[in-house]
């Protein structure tokens, strides 16, 4: 068994200790104290069933993976990170299933989007249940009183940044008029894809002992790790398409990505046939606009704003290495932390 999969077990048994299976009398005061204890499991059962689904799933899980990792090359023992990794996958799980909602997606993982199986009121209270049920988990943390209130205060900012992410990202794509300067839209990534991944790394840190430095600075590198990580996604979405989800799906979507952005900057003349084919797309929807989709990819491909897009976030994702290399003492931790890195690619 390699080092990633012990790891990896572990954290798995964590989350599903947070979001057992069943809802029983013995879990139900951990999550919600003894005042919840007259509810049926069964009532638990059915409005969480929309997150169990989509955790059932699987994912990359790479995020717990560098809580843990930053804990161990700061000094820590891994035991003492492992029960608050819910912490990051929860909310990371949580914001697919109202982003899914929000961008009118019909795919995540390869199987139907949780909220077309539920319903969507069901699934927008069981994602924002998912971030905040795992709050549950500082209370009963070891450590004293300060850790546990610098833990959830960095994690109550990870999801403030978030949400105001999810916000730029919905104004551009509802509004073809509307296209962000790189940096802006650079931002915006740190605040989305970022904010779980620095979290992350400044709690693993944290808890790990390191100090006020060394956790900042981890945070810093996981938080470009993850800009970086968002930008090869959607050049993937455009090229070989994600996993799980169809190819070309962020035209559909309207999606302001890096490659599109870049073809706005270069291509003002041409602005007004990429933004129909988009509009075509969109209404048309992924399978019946599949032309259009082709045709905006193509365009972009041609363009070469995918290729600048690519070689965008292969740089981030080499400083972001090196940062980590630079910050942490060499140890078989920092170099798992690396090959993350490596695998984004």
């Amino acid at each position: 068994m390699d080092q990633y999969s012990q790891r990896l077990e572990k954290i798995e048994e964590a989350l599903f200790t947070l979001m057992p299976e069943k809802a029983t009398r013995e879990w139900l005061p951990s999550m919600t104290d003894s005042l919840f204890s007259p509810v049926p499991p069964g009532m638990i059962d059915h409005f969480h069933a929309p997150g169990l689904e989509l955790l059932r799933r699987g994912g990359k899980r790479w995020r717990p993976l560098v809580m843990v990792l930053c804990c161990e090359a700061a000094g820590g023992k891994a035991e003492d990170v492992y029960p608050l990794t819910p912490l990051v996958e929860m909310a990371h799980n949580g914001s697919l299933i109202v982003d899914d909602i929000e961008d009118k997606s019909v795919e995540r993982r390869g199987k139907p989007a949780v909220h077309l199986l539920f319903g969507e009121d069901l699934a927008i209270n069981t994602g924002t249940l998912m971030m905040f049920n795992a709050t549950s988990l500082v209370r009963k943390a070891s450590g004293d009183d300060s850790l546990k209130f610098s833990i959830l205060d960095s994690y109550c900012e990870s999801l403030r940044r978030l949400h105001f992410g999810q916000g730029l990202d919905i104004q551009w794509h509802n509004n073809h008029d509307i296209v962000p300067e790189v940096p802006v839209y650079l931002q915006m990534c740190r605040f989305k894809t970022g904010a779980l991944a620095r979290f992350a790394a400044y709690s693993g840190s944290l808890i790990g002992g390191g100090a006020k430095a060394l956790c900042e600075g981890a945070a810093e590198s996981w938080e470009k790790a993850g800009v970086g990580f968002q930008i090869l996604d959607d050049v993937k979405n455009l090229t070989t398409g994600n996993p799980g989800k169809d190819r070309g799906d962020d035209i559909v979507e309207g999606k302001k990505s890096l490659p599109v952005i870049l073809y706005y900057q270069s291509h003002q003349e041409k602005i007004g046939h990429f933004s129909s084919l988009m509009e075509a797309a969109a209404e048309k929807g992924i399978k019946e606009g599949s032309r259009e989709v082709e045709e905006a990819i193509g365009v972009l491909e041609d363009s070469g704003s995918i290729a600048r897009a690519e070689e965008m976030a292969l740089s981030m994702l080499g400083e972001s290495a090196s940062e980590l290399r630079e910050l942490f003492p060499e140890s078989a931790s920092r170099e798992l932390q690396c090959r993350i890195i490596e695998s984004f690619r």
